[in-house]
């Protein structure tokens, strides 16, 4: 399948809220057919408009095959991002 097609099924799933890359690959595979060893880290940073915003650190779950990141779309971030105070205490 079309990487690009494949982004941009993440994105409108994105478009709820952040998920984690087992929850995407997951989410894919439920919905398309996708190949098991499918790298969809490297496919999604391949697209400006998606944001690694963490990494899950969990005992034992991130494998040496891909990270276990958490993903959320550009737009998400903006709309949640909080202003940082300036140096003058405003």
């Amino acid at each position: 399948m079309d990487r690009k097609i494949i982004r941009d099924l993440v994105k409108k799933h994105l478009s709820e809220k952040p998920r984690n890359t087992v929850e995407i690959k997951d989410w894919l595979s439920e919905n398309i057919s996708i190949e098991d060893d499918f790298d969809i880290a490297a496919i999604l940073e391949l697209d400006p408009s998606i944001i690694r915003i963490g990494r899950i650190m969990q005992s034992g779950v991130i494998g040496k095959e891909y990270p276990l990141s958490e993903w959320a779309t550009d737009e998400w971030v903006l709309h949640h991002d909080r202003k940082q105070p300036n140096s003058n205490g405003d």
